[in-house]
């Protein structure tokens, strides 16, 4: 019997260990859905000069979310043409190096620039997202954004940290 003790304390093991491994892939999975429908309430509720599309530039997680929920989005990496087209841009996560050739001409555009990673706002961006410590984070490069004659909810600019 001891045996069988041993055999069915591995076999629990086991299955904790694949039941923990994927009970903390869900949370991921449930933060990134939280982070694009964040983002994308962002982009609707902006009142911006600009009409248009939602859409991203770089590929993450949060960027084929917004690609598959938004109305008519762009994805930048196959219609870098079609930059003119876009509301607001949400920058993916690793696209930090390319990101400084491009954030000039977002800007210029006034087109809203939104990340959530960190060291965004320095780079020139224009809104950064984060989670504090009961909810959604906003920081801001003032004079970006209003030099783009954005205007943000009240509610947004109640999560501003900065």
């Amino acid at each position: 019997m001891p045996f069988l003790s041993h055999k069915y304390k591995i076999i629990i093991a086991v299955f904790l260990s694949f039941f923990i491994s994927y009970q903390g892939k869900a949370m991921d999975d449930a933060e990134v859905q939280a982070y694009a429908t964040f983002i994308q309430d962002l982009i609707n509720s902006a009142s911006t000069t600009k009409n248009g599309q939602i859409c991203t530039f770089g590929s993450d997680e949060i960027a084929n979310i917004i690609l598959t929920q938004a109305k008519s989005p762009i994805n930048l990496d196959k219609n870098q043409d079609k930059v003119a087209k876009c509301k607001a841009i949400y920058v993916a996560r690793g696209s930090e190096k390319i990101l400084k050739l491009e954030i000039n001409k977002f800007n210029k555009n006034k087109i809203m620039t939104v990340a959530i990673f960190e060291g965004f706002i320095e780079s020139g961006g224009m809104v950064q997202v984060q989670i504090g410590r009961r909810d959604f984070e906003v920081i801001l490069n003032y004079a970006e954004v209003k030099a783009a004659g954005i205007r943000l909810s009240a509610l947004i600019l109640s999560l501003v940290i900065n």
